[in-house]
């Protein structure tokens, strides 16, 4: 008898040293959840974070590049003008005949305004629209 109550003791030991571990696991497992679900919760927010700087970045691109058209669409005009100008003869026209030559020869800006008796800034568009360097990038 003394045996099976000792037996009983024992059992009941190693059952309450199980509900300790256990109790002990469940708490460790909740604190590992809960950690979790603030890590989760950090990596929503740093990814919505993200997700709108992409789409401020996004629009400023497109921005830019609608900007950027509109600017090549201009200097096109522009050349078409300053073509016309040239091609239409009498002093303008051999002025801005020859100071497009001159541009393509890759003289400055300064040097044609007073050659070509045309003002700096007509020379420097000049110089913009016909040097050697825009020639293939502005036919338009």
């Amino acid at each position: 008898m003394v045996w099976l109550m000792g037996a009983t003791l024992v059992g009941l030991l190693i059952v309450a040293g199980l509900a300790v571990v256990s109790g002990w696991r469940v708490r460790q497992l909740r604190d590992d959840h809960r950690r979790l679900e603030q890590r989760v919760a950090g990596v929503e927010t740093t990814a919505s974070q993200i997700l709108e700087h992409f789409r401020g970045l996004s629009a400023g691109a497109v921005g830019q590049g609608e900007h950027l058209a509109r600017l090549e669409q201009n200097l096109a005009r522009l050349r078409r003008r300053l073509d016309q100008v040239a091609a239409a003869g009498g002093s303008d026209g051999n002025r801005f005949n020859q100071a497009i030559r001159m541009a393509r020869k890759g003289a400055s800006a300064r040097e044609i305004a007073d050659t070509c008796e045309i003002s700096q800034v007509e020379a420097d568009l000049v110089v913009l629209l016909h040097s050697q360097g825009q020639e293939g990038s502005n036919d338009g």
